[in-house]
Parts: structure tokens; C-alpha cells; sequence
């Protein structure tokens, strides 16, 4: 019998309901010609119109694979997304939907049909499968600091903390990149967990912090820092400045003075000017103070003794010394 007897009568029995005989007879089409995906895909429409599912999805699947190894993607699409409404829960398919997309250059479809994957992989726990996936959402869209974070906390979970790191450095140059502070506070949090030595990192985080005018998360930050950074003269200075804008007047003064007396047993003597002349604007009602930290320069016998006279000038006749700004940008050119 011809290919169209055999449908002309296949018809004839869908129109007498009889779906089961109908489909028989596009079978012998598929079996003559494996190549003829319009049969395949008519025996899976009409197992679907019979609820016989699992059939349908079997042909469907077979239909879809051949239409993506032969470049026909939007086709694939097409059946794809068929399967997707009688099986919503079948995440490979949204995966493989995700991969066509992304053959044709619809990325955000893609992306998503990715995150649906994603948020299964990530609620039933499976860390190695979700970090695939990711990897996927960042090669259609590298840019996707979102996708980097979550990448870089798996990578954490498994345990590949030096990988999670280089992926935390990617996200924020993206975020540099981008300017977008709230994001590089996040980032720089959680590489600061796993590198709390990292005294630039610490400084460009409270800078942030500075900026927002959050200085008691500068000072949690300052006070979680490990032994070593909290000795550097940037973050001790960071810190004094915190301790004055969040009001904390004798701690600030305490901060300063421990400043000051490093910064001269350092040598630094710009640095030590620099802070005697805020010491001079904010504690110049102290002289018994200010007096301790002159016999503090004597006997050090390093110093500041040509630098802070000329600082104090400069302060008398301008009632104002280095204000916070001021103090930033000195920072920023460090």
C-alpha cells in the first residue's frame, strides 16, 4: 500500500475514534521510512490523544534528538517544549530546551529553562549536577554575576575553596566593571570568610562602607580581621576614622594615640603628621593629651619634627584639618 493509502485510511479510523488502529498504520510508515519524523511525530500525537503518555514522550524524545543532530533547532524546540507540557517535571528536557535556545541565540529563554534546572539540582542537594548547570547559565551569559557567587558557593560546598576564590575574583572585577557596590560587599564578605589576611580587600570593603556611611559594619569588619592585618597602619587609621564617625569618642582617641605612637616607632613620619593634625581637630580640647603625645615624639627620638609643627600651622589658620575626604583619597593614592 502507498504512504498515502496507509494515512488516508489511518484518518478514516481517527475519525471512528479508532486511535489504537490508527496508530498501527502510521507505524508502518515509521517502520518503511525511520527517517520520516511527520509519521513519528503523528504516533506521538495520537498516543498522547489516547493518555497513553509514556508512549508519546518515548517518540517525542526520539523526534526531538533527530531534529537537534540534524541542526534543526527550533523544530526541536517545538517538541521539546510538546514534551514539557505532559511531563513538566522532567528537568533533562529543560536542560536540552535550554541547550536549543541557546543554539539560536535566545539567551534569556535559555538562561531560564538553566535556572529551573539549577533551583531542582539546588533544593534536592545535589551539588555536583548544579554546578554543571551553572557553568552553563555563565557560558550563555558570562557577565552573570549572580550565576558566578553561586557557582563559587558550590565550589566551596565541594570543598574547592581555591577555585571558589578565583570565581569570587572574576565577580568582582565584573562588579568593579559595573559599579555596583552592594554586589562587591557581598562578594568581598564572603572572600574575606576564606582570606582574612587580605588587607586590600579589607580596605576596599570599608571604603564601601565609608561611602554608605556604615561605619559600624566597617568596625564589625576591622574587628573580625585577623591579628596581622589589624597591625597594618592603613586599617589602624581606617579604623580610628570608623570609631569617630560612629561616635565613639574614647575609642577613637585610644585608636588614634595607638596610631600615632606606631607610626613613629614605624618611622613614618607623613603618617604621624597626618595624625597628630586630627588629633589636633577633633581632641584640641585635650592639651593634657595632646601634651602626652609630644613627650610620646620626644622620646621615641624618631618622628615627625619637621612635618607636624607645619601641620599644626596649617591647622591654626584654617580651624580644619584633614577632613574624611581628604583621608580617603590619601588612602585611594597608597
Amino acid at each position: 500500500m502507498s504512504k498515502e493509502k496507509i494515512i488516508e485510511q489511518a484518518e478514516k479510523l481517527i475519525q471512528a475514534g479508532k486511535i489504537d488502529k490508527a496508530i498501527k498504520e502510521y507505524e508502518k510508515l515509521v517502520i518503511e521510512d525511520p527517517s520520516d519524523m511527520r509519521a513519528k511525530l503523528k504516533v506521538g500525537d495520537l498516543y498522547s490523544k489516547i493518555k497513553s503518555i509514556p508512549s508519546a514522550i518515548k517518540i517525542y524524545r526520539e523526534v526531538a534528538e533527530t531534529y537537534a543532530k540534524e541542526d534543526f533547532h527550533l523544530k526541536a524546540i517545538a517538541v521539546l517544549k510538546t514534551i514539557l507540557k505532559l511531563s513538566p517535571t522532567s528537568i533533562d528536557i529543560n536542560e536540552k530546551l535550554g541547550e536549543m535556545y541557546h543554539r539560536v541565540g535566545l539567551e534569556t529563554d535559555a538562561i531560564n529553562q538553566y535556572y529551573i534546572v539549577a533551583s531542582y539540582y539546588d533544593n534536592k542537594g545535589m551539588t555536583k549536577e548544579a554546578l554543571a548547570i551553572r557553568k552553563k547559565i555563565l557560558d550563555v551569559d558570562p557577565a552573570n554575576t549572580t550565576g558566578r557567587i553561586r557557582m563559587a558557593e558550590l565550589m566551596q560546598a565541594e570543598g574547592n575553596v581555591e577555585a571558589s576564590i578565583k570565581e569570587y575574583e572574576r565577580t568582582a572585577e565584573i562588579l568593579i566593571a559595573k559599579k555596583n557596590k552592594e554586589g562587591l560587599i557581598e562578594v568581598y564578605e564572603k572572600m574575606l570568610y576564606y582570606r582574612p589576611d587580605n588587607t586590600d580587600m579589607l580596605i576596599k570593603l570599608c571604603h564601601i562602607y565609608f561611602e554608605k556611611r556604615e561605619f559600624k559594619k566597617a568596625l564589625r569588619r576591622l574587628e573580625a580581621a585577623s591579628t596581622k592585618v589589624k597591625k597594618n597602619l592603613d586599617v589602624v587609621e581606617l579604623w580610628a576614622e570608623a570609631l569617630l564617625e560612629d561616635r565613639q569618642v574614647d575609642a577613637s582617641r585610644r585608636k588614634f594615640r595607638e596610631l600615632y605612637i606606631e607610626s613613629l616607632e614605624a618611622g613614618d613620619a607623613e603618617r604621624a603628621a597626618r595624625i597628630y593634625s586630627r588629633i589636633l581637630q577633633e581632641f584640641n580640647d585635650d592639651q593634657d593629651y595632646l601634651n602626652d603625645l609630644n613627650e610620646i615624639q620626644k622620646n621615641t627620638g624618631v618622628g615627625h619634627s619637621k612635618e607636624a609643627p607645619k601641620y599644626r600651622q596649617d591647622f591654626e589658620k584654617t580651624e580644619s584639618a584633614i577632613d574624611l575626604s581628604k583621608f580617603e583619597e590619601s588612602l585611594k593614592k597608597k
